[in-house]
């Protein structure tokens, strides 16, 4: 789903280009103003949300469609074109590869400045420092630049590229977390190696920047959504994406309060390290849970919200939780702990000295009544949360 999310942009532009030519042909009078504007937008919501990341992303763009407005806008048969048609692509992949796996300094330091403008310039620096290599025209340039058929103008040097590129790409998807925000940055990728691919058509470069700075946009909405309604230690929705759910729910529904049993002693004796991994592990446990939609409500309370009331049902599934998280040995977190999650889930059950504690927790359920509001039916929870603890934790409370 999340390829298809951020692909979005460019495959509108590519069916809008192949589909109604004329209409994209007026839109392309208004490049490139049009295309500096959309960058300087995204440049500025970046800014505005402090997510420097893709500030240096959008300057790396901005630097490619300047560089190529005013030196690709010419024959390919020129031999400084050519070669710079070749060099552009390798350049801007190796730079744009650097900045998903460097890190990258705070744009508010003298370093984040420097680097911010290091980028900037580094393309035009390729373009004004690069000589006529004419020994690679005479020999290899013009099998490269010959194009596979007359309709389509795709080199076979380009086609080699893009292979070896995507395929590394897709490797390095495969491995690492394919987030929402890597798609984002191999769709923007894409869309540059499409314009040096369909380089002969006009306006094509404004076309494959506008999809680009698009993509970007729309994964910035998402880290907005993300900041806005997803904890960001258990992963789950917060209390704000809560309310907005419990403000569409049915007369039929229910909504369980839940907290860890003696939560303060657990950051008293191991420290708030410990602390941090048991509401991870409850974000874990809860996040994966059927039939059910959770949430951290705040601290080390959390909110299951259920779209039905069958008395029987809550009651199989709340025991269910609360026989899960009992049962999950929980290795207090040394400092010679291993990083990945593999060894980590080897090493559970050979405890080799480090402590292994059990977490249980309280769960009170209050079902929907007719005409109740849902702060009323909040409070009938968190009465039967406590109700719970008071009969001795560990156990499941439905109230009346």
């Amino acid at each position: 789903m999340q390829p298809l999310i951020t692909s979005l942009p460019l495959a509108l532009i590519m069916l809008l280009l192949w589909q109604w030519p004329a209409q994209a042909a007026s839109i392309s009078a208004l490049f490139p103003a049009a295309v500096y504007l959309l960058l300087s937008f995204t440049a500025v919501l970046a800014s505005l949300m402090r997510q420097w990341h893709w500030l240096y992303c959008v300057t790396l763009l901005a630097s490619h469609y300047f560089v190529v407005q005013h030196s690709l806008q010419q024959s390919l048969a020129e031999p400084v074109v050519a070669s710079l048609y070749l060099v552009l692509p390798v350049a801007f992949t190796l730079l744009w590869l650097l900045l998903q796996w460097q890190s990258k300094p705070q744009l508010l330091t003298v370093q984040g400045v420097s680097g911010l403008l290091l980028l900037a310039s580094a393309l035009p620096v390729v373009w004004q420092l690069l000589p006529p290599l004419t020994v690679l025209q005479q020999t290899v340039l013009p099998l490269w630049l010959q194009p596979v058929s007359n309709q389509l103008h795709i080199s076979w040097g380009s086609l080699w590229w893009m292979a070896l590129v995507a395929c590394a790409w897709a490797g390095i998807l495969s491995f690492k977390a394919a987030a929402i925000t890597r798609w984002a940055q191999f769709s923007v990728w894409l869309a540059i190696m499409l314009f040096y691919i369909f380089v002969q058509q006009p306006f094509i470069s404004g076309w494959m920047t506008l999809a680009a700075s698009l993509t970007l946009l729309l994964s910035l909405s998402n880290q907005m959504l993300q900041l806005a309604y997803i904890d960001e230690l258990t992963q789950l929705p917060q209390r704000r994406a809560l309310l907005a759910h419990l403000s569409r729910l049915g007369r039929r529904s229910a909504v369980t309060m839940l907290d860890v049993d003696h939560f303060k002693k657990f950051n008293d004796t191991y420290g708030h390290d410990v602390g941090d991994q048991v509401l991870k592990l409850l974000g874990a446990v809860l996040g994966s849970e059927k039939g059910l939609s959770a949430y951290r409500y705040g601290g080390e309370e959390f909110t299951l919200v259920f779209s039905h009331n069958n008395h029987d049902k809550l009651a199989d599934k709340l025991e269910q939780v609360r026989e899960r998280v009992a049962s999950y040995p929980l290795v207090i977190r040394q400092q010679d702990r291993p990083k990945d999650s593999k060894t980590g889930k080897q090493q559970r059950g050979n405890s080799n000295g480090n402590k292994t504690v059990h977490v249980t927790i309280s769960l009170g359920c209050a079902v929907r009544q007719r005409g109740e509001t849902t702060k009323q039916l909040l409070k009938r929870a968190d009465e039967a949360l406590y109700q719970a603890k008071r009969a001795g934790r560990n156990q499941v409370v439905i109230a009346n």
